[in-house]
Order: C-alpha cells, then structure tokens, then sequence
C-alpha cells in the first residue's frame, strides 16, 4: 500500500495538525517577552486549572527532587522561574496528546526524554540548553508518529511490516509506503506551534542530518538520535519489535564516542523509576 505524498500534499488532503491550548500559548508569548513578570506566568497557568493541576503535579513528582512540597503556582514560578515553568506546561499539555497514540510510544517518549537530560547533563559545554529543554526534545521527537497513526493507521501498519520484513529502520520504511516519515511531519507540528527552531531542526534530522537547517540543529539531532538508540536497545521502543539504528556520524556530530555508550547506558537504567512515574501523572 503506497501513497506517495509529500509534505504539503499530505497535510492539505489527509492530515490536520493539532494546535497547542491558548493557554500554553500565551505562556510561552510571557515568558518570551522581556517585560513579563513571573506574575504574569502563574496568572496564566492558573487560567486554565486542569492545567496548573497536572504542573504542580510534575513540579512535586522524584523526577524534579525538590527538598518540600510545592502547593501553588505562584510558589513554583517563584521556585523554578519562567523558563523551567514553560516547560512544565508544554510537557503536560504534550502528555495529553500523546494518550490518542499507544501505550509503548508514550514509555519511549518518555524514556528518550529521561535520556537526553542524562546526555545533557554530562555534556553541558556542547549545548547551552537546561535539563527540563532537553527532556522536552526528547519527549518530542516521535510526535509525528501519532500523526500518522491517527490519520494513516493501514498505511503506518505496512510500513511496521515492510521495517520488519527486510530489516530496514522504520522510517525508511514509512517514506517508501507513504512518501513522508515521522520526523518531518513531526517538524511540521513543532513548526506550527511557534517552537524553536533548534527543536524543530532536530526532531527533522533526528534520522538524518541533512535534515537539519545548520549545524546547531545538527548536533542537537545527533544527540536526540543516541538518546532514541539508548532507548530501543533497552527494549523500550515505540513501537513492538522496534529495530536500534543509529548512524555511525551521529556519535561524532553529537560531541559523544561510541565507547561513551556503556556509562549512559547505565546512567539510564538508574533513572527508569523516574519514567515510570511521568508516565503515571500524564493519565
């Protein structure tokens, strides 16, 4: 089953992309605007309270370690300020739309989410981005598979088979049945809900580099893909059977060595309780 679209014509004749709450897009507007206070932010969270319930949630959740519990809003954006509160935000709204996709896609958003802080974490010279951005890329980077799934399912099974059939990576597969692959309708989304260019660019390239607008981009794509490799090689795909690739340039453009692979790995294993426990406050 071949459909053989392309961005643009897939997007007018099948796919209608989702558009972010206006109240995650007025947080994001605050808090890139120099004149906002953090006021201003815990105003706009408390705007919409099913949102402020699943951020607190998130705030006082192991993954985030803080030493007591944080009771309101205000308190938080005090905390943790404006930019780490954006994230939060953007991580609880993106939770929902992950639950229209599997149970095994959202443990590895997650889990490649956890990853990337770790990568982060141990190569902060390499990318001037915070721990909560980076599990926000990792969390990101297979969205446009909820797309497909959504609106493609027939088409989506094929290429799972065609993946599986001759050994290939599945979104090889998915440009062969359906002309556009996860990571380019997911940067299409990203690009539609105003978020960076950095994000958009790696979840674009997370599969190929060329993808990427610059070199910024590149890296951060190459690190996105060593996070989704640590992943899958842990059993935790997106997918049943889901297949580890990862080309051999991604190491080198992500600032990383392959020997690197063992350490990561077992930092990675140390936070699964913390995978766990995302998983359980996004219902």
């Amino acid at each position: 089953m071949t459909a053989n679209y392309n961005i643009d014509s897939l997007l007018d004749e099948i796919v209608t992309l989702p558009s972010l709450p206006s109240s995650v897009t007025r947080i994001t507007q605050l808090v890139n605007a120099p004149d906002s206070s953090l006021s201003d932010v815990a105003r706009a969270i408390q705007a919409d309270p099913a949102l402020a319930i699943k951020t607190l949630r998130l705030v006082n959740s192991a993954y985030y370690g803080l030493s007591h519990k944080v009771t309101s809003v205000d308190h938080a954006v005090a905390l943790l300020g404006m930019k780490v509160i954006k994230n939060l935000a953007f991580t609880a709204t993106v939770f929902d739309t992950f639950h229209k996709g599997t149970g095994a896609l959202l443990r590895h958003s997650v889990s490649c989410g956890v990853a990337m802080r770790i990568l982060i974490a141990g190569h902060r010279e390499l990318h001037d981005m915070d721990q909560d951005e980076a599990f926000v890329f990792g969390l990101l980077h297979d969205v446009g598979k909820i797309i497909l799934e959504q609106f493609l399912p027939k088409e989506v099974e094929s290429a799972h088979l065609l993946s599986r059939a001759n050994e290939i990576p599945l979104f090889e597969a998915e440009r062969s049945i359906i002309g556009v692959d996860h990571a380019e309708l997911g940067s299409r989304l990203a690009q539609q809900w105003g978020l960076s260019k950095e994000l958009v660019g790696a979840i674009a390239g997370h599969h190929n580099l060329a993808a990427c607008p610059n070199e910024a981009a590149r890296g951060l794509a190459a690190t996105t893909a060593i996070a989704d490799y640590i992943c899958n090689m842990s059993g935790i795909g997106s997918a049943l059977k889901s297949t580890g690739y990862i080309a051999d340039e991604m190491w080198d453009a992500a600032g990383f060595a392959v020997s690197d692979y063992p350490k990561l790995l077992d930092e990675f294993f140390g936070s699964l309780d913390s995978v766990d426990e995302l998983i359980e406050m996004s219902s």
